[in-house]
């Protein structure tokens, strides 16, 4: 037999009960060793029976859902705020899986586990549990195609849930589960970039949920979508009283709901729309979301969250609670920035805008947090897990979700290195002034800043002059899209692009790597910039480079004569200097040239990416001042 690890986890393989396994008694039970968490932590009743009293529960509901296994979490109960938290893991096949969680001080037996680094017990069987007035009896799991209650709402981040896919064309490409984005998606595109199109009808179908004892509803949905031609014509939303759970949409009679979608500019950018249920009231209905497709044309389209409650479409933006606590202050300027309240309210917008608040808290690490849906998915106190971002209140005493604002902070930023709890528990309740735009993030309402220096004040300090570069004579900050520059493709390989918008860090991205390194050449152009009077000039932007050497790969380029097509016009390289050195964590670098010698003339300016079957590296591009 052979011994190894998974996980670092011990286990044998490759054996059978012939002849490899010797029973030398029967109906010995194992006596279970009584030991703690910080005991099992150590290391030394990894793969033993143990017994634990004096633990809890941190969460209610069941230990697994119909679609996974379960990760819950225990403590000690003598001390539950300390850091000697772990997982009970349960398979959604164990027969008390859906049974109700214990509330409050016990006991149990189970087997010491490890996955990688996070201790873990197994339970064996529930009668190896004993809590005190624990009625294990299992709330009756959601069926998929009853009739549902509101507010009826379904995550996809694990699985469909209650809702079914149907495909009408083309049964080889369907909605399907991608857990590796907790979202459903469907796409008539196969085989990256080029790839080929495919001719499709397909339906995303909730059950029915039934609009009785509520005067208004609404349907809201959490979505991203990429290179259709036209969105609002390839992806629709319907509705129907008549439709049966399970049978072929076109049977039935569906109504289009007005959804006005918007095409997202990266794969991070989800979007989210409202839309009015009104004419439905008192009546049993089933949305649905219809994709189509051709064989010259096919776009994606990743769903996340949809929800159908009680409410006036507008009143709540995003899905789940949509709270607007306190007044709204501010404009949302460096001089007069939003306050909490006003942020929250600006989610929908995507407003790139300052906001200050008190450090109050971040989300907690692990999977199970990574959509925050109450206050406990949030770290109020130290110790704290999660260095990616930190929630911010008005009030620096707040512990409720629904007042706070998520600040994400993007590796290797300023403003994560300066500000977060991981490493800097201090810093709760300090204040923070932060610039970014604002958008949903972990499913609730947030900033997404870029992070540089320039990008908040922590803790007092002047201020802030804004990263837009403002008054010079030219400027482009990449914060929208490509703005007034223009892309010319000279080699791309046989893929759609070369250069692209990247919202999620408000830059231009060259890359010419997609399932293997390609040889490309491909100019991100200014338009003209007049020099023709002033005196001296000088470029200014910040940019990353990842992967490889920039040298040889990169240029920065300058043509008093280019008049739209990069091949023709005569250019000059500006010389700024040495060049980033490649780091995964795309750390931002300021760079500089001098463009005095082309002072009296119309100039264009191009960023001129270059890569090879052996060198391909990539290059963010920001924040364009020429001054």
């Amino acid at each position: 037999m052979l011994f190894e690890k998974y996980h670092n986890l011990p286990q044998l393989s490759g054996f059978g009960p012939d002849g490899h396994v010797i029973i030398l008694a029967n109906n010995r039970p194992i006596e279970p060793t009584l030991t703690t968490i910080a005991g099992v932590k150590s290391g030394q009743y990894l793969c033993s029976l143990v017994r634990l009293e004096d633990v809890q529960f941190t969460q209610t509901g069941h230990f697994a859902e119909s679609s996974e296994s379960g990760n819950r979490y225990l403590v000690d109960a003598t001390s539950p705020n300390n850091d000697d938290n772990f997982v009970v893991r349960t398979s959604n096949y164990a027969n008390f899986a859906y049974d109700n969680l214990p509330e409050g001080p016990g006991s149990l037996v189970a087997i010491a586990t490890i996955y990688n680094s996070t201790w873990q017990l197994i339970i064996r069987s529930k009668n190896e549990m004993e809590f005190e007035n624990w009625d294990p009896t299992p709330t009756p799991p959601v069926v998929p195609g009853e009739v549902q209650s509101l507010p009826y709402s379904q995550l996809f981040s694990t699985g469909f849930g209650t809702y079914m896919s149907y495909s009408v064309v083309d049964d080889n490409h369907v909605w399907s589960y991608e857990s590796s984005y907790n979202v459903v998606q469907m796409t008539g595109h196969v085989g990256g970039n080029p790839g080929e199109d495919f001719a499709n009808e397909d339906w995303l179908i909730s059950s029915p949920v039934a609009l009785t004892d509520v005067t208004d509803a609404k349907m809201t949905m959490k979505y991203l979508g990429r290179y259709f031609n036209n969105i609002n014509n390839d992806v629709t939303v319907w509705v129907s009283s008549n439709y049966t759970y399970g049978e072929d949409p076109t049977a039935a009679q569906w109504t289009q709901l007005p959804a006005n979608l918007v095409e997202s500019s990266s794969w991070s950018d989800f979007k989210d729309v409202e839309l009015a249920l009104t004419d439905y009231i008192g009546q049993t209905i089933t949305v649905a979301v219809k994709y189509l497709s051709t064989d010259t044309k096919g776009g994606t389209i990743e769903v996340s969250a949809i929800t159908v409650e009680e409410g006036t479409a507008g009143d709540n933006p995003g899905p789940g609670p949509g709270p607007t606590p306190g007044e709204g202050e501010g404009t949302g300027t460096a001089d007069d920035p939003y306050n909490v309240a006003a942020g929250i309210t600006q989610q929908t917008t995507q407003e790139t805008a300052w906001v200050r608040g008190y450090i109050v808290g971040a989300v907690k690490s692990g999977e199970d947090h990574n959509t925050v849906t109450s206050n406990d998915d949030i770290d109020w106190a130290a110790p704290f897990g999660r260095a990616t971002n930190v929630l911010i209140a008005d009030d620096a005493s707040c512990n409720d979700i629904a007042s706070c604002l998520i600040v994400k902070m993007p590796a290797g930023s300023a403003l994560r290195t300066k500000v977060n709890l991981v490493d800097h528990p201090d810093n709760l309740g300090k204040e923070l002034l932060v610039y970014g735009t604002l958008k949903y993030g972990f499913g609730q309402p947030g900033v997404d800043s870029p992070g540089t220096e320039s990008d908040f004040v922590f803790e007092g300090g002047d201020t802030p002059t804004p990263p837009d570069p403002g008054t010079g004579i030219f400027s482009e900050t990449f914060t929208n899209g490509q703005g007034q520059f223009t892309i010319q493709d000279v080699e791309i390989a046989g893929l759609n692009y070369v250069w692209t918008h990247m919202s999620s860090y408000k830059c231009m991205k060259a890359n010419g790597y997609y399932q293997g390194a390609h040889a490309t050449e491909s100019w991100l152009v200014s338009p003209q910039i007049d020099l023709s009077n002033v005196t001296s000039a000088t470029l200014k932007f910040d940019h990353a480079v990842a992967f490889a050497s920039a040298e040889g790969s990169f240029f920065v380029m300058a043509s008093t004569d280019y008049a739209g097509d990069v091949t023709t016009a005569t250019w000059t390289e500006l010389n700024i200097g040495t060049w980033p050195t490649p780091n995964s964590s795309w750390v931002f670098e300021g760079a500089f040239a001098d463009m005095s010698s082309l002072v009296g003339h119309n100039v264009t300016i191009a960023f001129k990416y270059t890569s090879t079957m052996d060198v391909c590296p990539a290059w963010e591009v920001k924040n364009v001042v020429v001054e």
